[in-house]
């Protein structure tokens, strides 16, 4: 059974996540793809208890919903490794991501790492697409 070509979004519940979705439905359109967002919410806060609202997991969903995507949650408190192996079994054509800002973990870095094969573009506020090669791709220029 052939697999379908996806883009993989990953969002956050933020304002900025309807840019990198409206600018992976751009790239899955380019491709011929299907448009996937996934997004990872912490199993606990400071204190040990969960405390996401129902409404911004509802909103997330719409974010995906309004660019024709489909939408995966995961509850983890490693969004690195939970986005690796969803990266690991759906094999998407790129990763989509944004920025990361003044305190970040270095999500894009980590998951290029876990998967230099896997290409990643990242959106900045304005929408503009940088495409990062895979390793393999970057030696051959050198």
């Amino acid at each position: 059974m052939k697999k379908e070509k996806t883009v993989l979004v990953c969002i956050t519940p933020q304002e900025s996540s309807k840019q990198l979705v409206k600018s992976g439905r751009a790239i899955a359109e380019k491709h011929g793809a299907k448009l996937e967002v996934v997004s990872v919410l912490p199993l606990c806060q400071g204190d040990g208890v969960y405390k996401i609202e129902p409404d911004t997991i509802e909103k997330l969903y719409q974010t995906a919903r309004s660019e024709k995507g489909e939408m995966a949650v995961y509850f983890s408190d490693d969004p690195i490794l939970t986005v690796s192996a969803h990266i690991a079994k759906r094999k998407p054509l790129t990763l989509v991501a944004g920025f990361p800002g003044e305190r970040s973990n270095d999500f894009v870095s980590a998951i290029h790492l876990l998967l230099p094969d896997v290409p990643v573009s990242m959106v900045d506020a304005q929408g503009v697409i940088y495409n990062i090669l895979p390793y393999e791709a970057m030696q051959s220029v050198r």
